[in-house]
């Protein structure tokens, strides 16, 4: 750490993608890239099971030459070691994100007890620490079932039938189909700059001590490295960079909650929209694939009946190529994201506290038109939540989300679920129409200091959180549930458990 009181330097890692201008020798690149497909699946097989779990990537390395050797491939020892030590650490990412799914999974079984709530309360009163803390509040038998299964799922996962059964729909044995790229530390390759941007990349072979010459539009490479052979046939070089960012360190004193939609990409909850015309963007790019895939549809259809194979070859070669497909696609992307995060940096330029919606779950049970289905399939929706994130690290900003459930149906002026979300406009019960998206920002901003809805719930669990205060705003006004729902206040599809919940309140008032 190194700047002023108010700044502080932080180190970002990024991978660069650098193309390959020239190679020696593709056939022996090829071949080698075939080859190191062979530990990866091997690897996979062997040490990607629950069997294995936690397994390191060196103890790895005496259990697979069991199997089978470098030498009866043909290939570099350290070409192997490299690319078991490269799979190792993917199963070992995927072995992380399964702990965070069953976490999840387990918080939402055992959600927090009466107890816990009062020991987080009563150490935000006091100066006293947590051990304290539980001699006056001790552990419930809710928080220790729970500490027993996050302590199972660290060390053995299938001890617990009910871990087993999540911990087994969530990681499976995977297999790999990885053939196009070779991995390279530091002692496989040497670099020798030739111009200010140019520079020779030297890789090892299948030849002991012969190396393969790579021309590269660079000024430096180093640390781990992969040569990938890309979907439109050239050569690429991955490597992994560090720069400094420059990040305060004052306090966050504004507080904004973001709503993601299809029209722009956020909607603040001070009316601020980001990235406006964004659906119209991508409405346009959705057609024209559609256009360019039907006419290259009939263009396939056209050439099954031609006879000459000179004419079909060139229309192959020249038509119905992916070049310039391609090209155009990664154009859209990159001004997608231009666009996105222009808007972005203009409006947060200091530190914030940012509250966004918790949409890594996929939405199932949706039967939507194709039309809408292909635009969603288009949406950059994996574009928005990298750049709340790079923003946030830029500005010193800090980055939380919240439970999504219910957010674009609850009213933000009465905090009830009374009202009715139509497109862009959310009427509320009085009359009063906000915008939809900043009336969901609204409530997303809200519900980040609400102590009763953690991110963890389920959408019914937040449901019936909401539904009870809907009652008591209800009965406060002089109105019951059935005139609500004769004036269209209510969602018919609440109405049942809402009636239920109104005897429940009025019997124990």
């Amino acid at each position: 750490m190194v700047g002023s009181k108010k700044q502080q330097k932080t180190e970002e890692v990024y991978t660069p993608v650098i193309p390959v201008v020239s190679c020696a020798d593709k056939t022996q690149v090829d071949r080698i890239r075939e080859l190191c497909r062979i530990p990866r699946d091997l690897t996979y097989k062997k040490l990607g099971s629950v069997k294995r779990w936690g397994l390191e990537g060196q103890k790895a390395d005496p259990i697979l030459p069991t199997i089978l050797k470098a030498t009866d491939i043909n290939l570099l020892s350290k070409l192997w070691e490299w690319s078991i030590s490269d799979t190792m650490k993917a199963i070992g990412a995927q072995q992380e994100a399964t702990k965070v799914y069953v976490a999840r999974e387990t918080w939402r079984k055992y959600l927090l007890s009466p107890v816990e709530k009062e020991r987080t309360n009563w150490l935000k009163i006091t100066k006293l620490t947590k051990n304290d803390a539980l001699l006056k509040f001790p552990l419930s038998e809710t928080e220790i079932l729970r500490e027993n299964l996050f302590d199972l799922l660290h060390n053995d996962p299938i001890a617990n039938p009910w871990l087993h059964r999540i911990f087994r729909k969530q990681y499976q044995r995977c297999h790999t189909f990885v053939k196009n790229q070779i991995v390279y530390q530091k002692g496989g390759y040497s670099c020798k700059r030739l111009t200010r941007n140019t520079v020779t990349l030297e890789v090892a072979g299948l030849s002991k001590g012969k190396r393969i010459a790579l021309k590269l539009k660079c000024r430096h490479v180093s640390g781990q490295i992969r040569l990938i052979r890309n979907q439109q046939g050239g050569l690429e070089i991955y490597c992994v960079r560090q720069r400094l960012l420059t990040v305060p360190t004052e306090k966050s004193a504004k507080e904004i909650g973001v709503a993601q939609s299809y029209t722009e990409e956020f909607y603040t909850s001070y009316g601020d929209e980001i990235a406006a015309g964004l659906g119209k963007l991508m409405t346009a790019k959705s057609k024209r694939i559609v256009s360019t895939e039907r006419n290259r549809y009939r263009l396939r259809s056209y050439i099954k009946d031609l006879h000459d194979p000179i004419q079909v070859k060139n229309i192959w070669e020249n038509n119905l190529g992916h070049k310039v497909k391609s090209r155009k696609l990664q154009r859209d992307r990159a001004t997608i994201q231009n666009f996105i995060r222009r808007d972005l940096k203009k409006l947060i330029t200091s530190p914030t506290r940012i509250f966004a919606e918790n949409l890594t779950q996929p939405i199932t049970g949706k039967q939507q038109s194709k039309a809408i289905n292909r635009q969603l399939n288009q949406w950059m929706r994996g574009e928005l939540q990298p750049s709340r994130e790079k923003i946030s690290r830029e500005t010193g900003s800090t980055l939380s989300v919240v439970n999504p459930a219910y957010t674009s149906q609850m009213c933000s002026q009465t905090g009830t679920l009374l009202g009715k979300p139509d497109g862009d406009v959310f009427t509320a019960y009085i009359g009063v129409v906000i915008q939809s998206d900043n009336n969901a920002a609204l409530n997303i901003l809200y519900r980040s200091s609400d102590s009763e809805i953690n991110r963890w719930m389920k959408y019914a669990e937040v449901r019936k959180v909401l539904l009870l205060p809907t009652v008591r705003y209800l009965t406060s006004i002089g109105k019951s549930v059935t005139e609500a729902w004769d004036l269209g206040w209510i969602n018919p599809k609440f109405k049942a458990e809402v009636l239920r919940l109104e005897d429940e309140y009025h019997r124990q008032g």
